[in-house]
């Protein structure tokens, strides 16, 4: 059905749209997204520029969709509110990546890597000048890189590289066959660790991390693996009199729904002009009401009826496991970090068993004579008769 909310047209009034929309979501997201939205209209309320509301009016068909069930936008938002993609993903790689503020430069905090690499004896480790690679603990995101190159899947955000030694990828000497300057070698590990930096899952906080796991086993209350049923929509208290005089008592069911009716039709949709199709092509007029748009646009077809359901939206509402399922997606991408009494730190991946349900009596029968690991088991041997007997015949 089309959305019957009047189109925001000023700023005021677009804000109260999205937050009207991200009050829908599931609790995994609604939280940063709200949090997200009042910033960012606090920051501009003073001067909105044109971009700004353009951007913003996308955000609101985007949320749309997503309260639809289109399940790959709802997973975007997931990835951005749990780090795995967008601003999040930068500051949690600052808090739990980065060597705490007001470390000072020395020897000792130049890495292993560099210093094996500078050893030409031109340039010191300890002389050259500091940079934003020692600000990095380059030993706990090798160590997540590593993991996450093992456990990765083709559904991650983010894949990361299969090559994680600098000392194979940075060449010994130029095209010239002469060693690198150190300048250049530094420039060159630089510019390694940051593909690795871009590519990398930064760890979630522990009990961030608990909460969505009890999310992806199943564990958490019944209300959050279901939407939010849409509130219906205001509608003015104040009855004309000429309508109470023409239909009667406002409080009468049947008067009541006419009264409606009436207020519905002051402004009725208009079908697109003539003119457009002359002009255009109708697949550019009708683009809006395709099976493919219709989440973003919220238009119905012209056909009674329609074109089925909007390509990528799942009834999210019909089982609860649809959405838990989605919640598991998001825990295997979201690792946790823990050092060691010998200093050596350890990962921790999101798992969530996928459990089997159990046939059937009436199904087991096509199961007779398999093992566990789906291989045929071998028929049992007759045993061998003696001399003289005769095999047991089953009496009828």
């Amino acid at each position: 059905m089309p959305l019957q909310i009047p189109h925001p047209n000023t700023t005021l009034h677009l804000y109260r749209h999205l937050l009207r929309e991200a009050s829908y979501l599931p609790n995994l997201c609604r939280p940063w997204v709200l949090n997200r939205m009042k910033f960012q209209f606090r920051d501009r309320r003073d001067a909105p520029e044109p971009r700004y509301i353009e951007q913003a009016h996308y955000s609101l068909r985007l949320l749309r969709s997503v309260n639809a069930g289109h399940v790959e936008r709802m997973m975007r938002l997931f990835y951005m509110a749990t780090g795995r993609i967008g601003k999040r993903r930068r500051q949690l790689a600052r808090v739990h990546l980065c060597k705490p503020l007001g470390t000072s430069y020395t020897a000792d905090a130049a890495t292993a890597d560099a210093a094996a690499l500078e050893k030409d004896g031109k340039q010191n480790p300890k002389e050259r000048d500091p940079d934003w690679l020692d600000n990095w603990m380059l030993d706990k995101v090798r160590t997540l890189a590593r993991v996450q190159a093992e456990k990765q899947t083709p559904s991650w955000p983010h894949d990361m590289r299969s090559n994680l030694d600098p000392a194979k990828v940075i060449p010994a000497e130029n095209a010239f066959g002469r060693p690198l300057t150190p300048k250049l070698r530094r420039n060159k590990l630089k510019k390694f660790w940051t593909s690795v930096i871009h590519q990398l899952l930064p760890p979630l906080p522990r009990e961030e991390w608990d909460a969505l796991g009890v999310l992806a086993r199943g564990e958490a209350a019944k209300e959050e693996y279901y939407l939010r049923p849409r509130r219906p929509v205001a509608r003015s208290l104040l009855i004309d009199a000429e309508d109470l005089e023409d239909h009667g008592d406002a409080k009468d069911p049947a008067h009541s729904k006419e009264l409606e009716g009436l207020k519905e039709s002051e402004e009725p949709v208009t079908p697109k002009e003539w003119t457009a199709y002359v002009t255009r092509p109708a697949r550019v007029v009708e683009r809006g009401s395709s099976r493919k748009m219709k989440s973003l646009t919220g238009e119905e077809d012209q056909d009674p009826r329609g074109h089925g359901r909007p390509i990528g939206t799942r009834d999210l509402n019909y089982r609860n496991r649809k959405l838990q399922r989605l919640y598991a997606r998001v825990w295997e991408a979201c690792p946790i970090m823990e050092q060691r009494d010998n200093g050596k730190w350890s990962v921790v991946w999101g798992n969530s068993e996928i459990k089997v349900s159990r046939p059937k009596p009436t199904e087991l029968i096509f199961f007779k004579g398999v093992k566990l690991n789906g291989t045929r088991a071998q028929p049992e041997a007759e045993p061998k008769l003696a001399m003289g007997q005769q095999p047991l015949r089953s009496t009828p």
